[in-house]
Parts: C-alpha cells; structure tokens; sequence
C-alpha cells in the first residue's frame, strides 16, 4: 500500500529483520541506492549496511521507537521520530539514543529504504 499504513508496516517489518538478521529480507528493503549515515555521521551504502547484520556481525537486543511521525508525498515516503538501540556489533556492546529521519521510496509495488540519518542525543 502507498499509504502511511503501508509505509509504517515497511519500517516494522525493517526492524523485524534487523532483530533475526534477514539478510535476504534487507536485500528487498533497502533500495539499490541505499545511503544511511551512522551516529558518527559515516557513510554506508547497502552492501556495508547488509554486511553489518550478517550472522556474527550485529546483534540488536533492543530498537524502541518514540513520536513517530510519517508522511507520504506521492512515491515518497517519510519517517520521523527518536530511538533507542542497544546490542553488539562484533561482540562489542554498543548503545545509542537517536533522533532519526527515514525516507523511503515506493516502487515495484513495495516501500523500500532509500536514506536514514541518525543525530545522537544526550542520555
């Protein structure tokens, strides 16, 4: 659906497979041109970004959302809100609090993750 329903189910079921590491689901998701920039503001493309959550790589424990907000504007579709992720990446315990922005694009029938960009906030 290219509607706000259909653009909330997409990003749920994004972060469904984050949490069981579907690779070959994120590879549906997440649009070809796929750029997200990390709390640090790096740069990862989709390649990068289906290689972190590869068995063994990233681990999510938790991905809570907070005063989501979305727009559709045609095939465009936005996502707003704040977060709180914590799990391991390489075994490493990593923990963020976020304020994120999510653009997806519709086509082919399904909404895919095109950018996200993630600005850390304070505890």
């Amino acid at each position: 659906m290219r509607d706000k329903t259909g653009l909330v189910e997409a990003f749920d079921a994004l972060r469904a497979a984050l949490f069981a590491n579907d690779v070959e689901r994120l590879e549906t998701m997440l649009a070809d041109e796929y750029v997200g920039y990390d709390p640090l503001g790096n740069p990862q493309d989709k390649r990068l970004s289906l290689d972190a959550y590869r068995p063994g790589a990233a681990q999510l424990d938790a991905y809570d959302c907070e005063d989501v907000e979305t727009r559709v504007i045609g095939e465009v579709g936005i996502i707003t809100g704040t977060g709180y992720i914590h799990g391991t990446f390489a075994g490493a315990e990593f923990e963020h609090h976020l304020r994120f922005l999510d653009m997806y694009v519709f086509r082919d029938g399904r909404w895919q993750l095109y950018l996200s960009q993630v600005t850390p906030l304070g505890s």
